[in-house]
């Protein structure tokens, strides 16, 4: 008889912890500032960019990233933009190239203009190492110093439901916790 009460508490221990968000708990994972956590998935961006550049001359930005997941019981997702602050008065970019590690082109993602810069959505699952490139057109009548803050957007603590609704960088905000990894990449701008 003990040994069937300690398999049936075990068994309801181990759903408690599989089981998915409720609505109710969600309300916590509003904004990164209310999570009241480290995210579960941590990404390690290195940025580097054209170091010289013509006014109005194409630069192109090249982000190499690695994923870290915490480790858990309960299975969970995440979703990720691509892009961040070009410099003032840059055009584009209209699209960010995915890379593996190896090189090889996996995919190619849309971008969008949004209050925060220029984001462009990667549709679902990316390897957890690899290398996205973008590329920008310079204002024409900039000189100095170009700066641009790339990274990633993600949202993280999503499951299989959530993650497959695919929702806009608007709503994920407003339900999901939000964390931002950039990295800052200057170029010189001169004739």
């Amino acid at each position: 008889m003990r040994r069937v009460l300690g398999i049936a508490a075990g068994l309801a221990l181990i759903a408690a912890a599989l089981s998915p968000v409720t609505p109710a708990e969600a309300t916590c994972l509003t904004a990164a500032k209310k999570c009241g956590r480290d995210a579960l998935i941590a990404i390690d961006v290195k940025a580097k960019g054209t170091p010289r550049a013509h006014p109005g001359g194409r630069v192109t930005y090249v982000l190499d990233y690695s994923m870290t997941w915490t480790p858990s019981f309960a299975p969970y997702w995440g979703s990720y933009w691509v892009g961040g602050k070009f410099p003032r008065g840059a055009r584009g970019p209209a699209r960010a190239v995915l890379f593996d590690e190896k090189g090889k082109r996996l995919a190619a993602f849309a971008c969008r203009r949004h209050s925060d810069g220029v984001w462009c959505d990667t549709g679902g699952a990316i390897p957890h190492r690899g290398r996205i490139v973008l590329s920008a057109r310079l204002a024409r009548g900039g000189a100095g110093a170009a700066v641009a803050k790339l990274g990633f957007d993600s949202f993280d603590g999503l499951n299989k439901e959530e993650f497959a609704r695919h929702l806009n960088r608007e709503k994920s905000r407003a339900e999901f916790c939000n964390y931002r990894f950039t990295r800052t990449v200057t170029t010189r701008v001169g004739s």
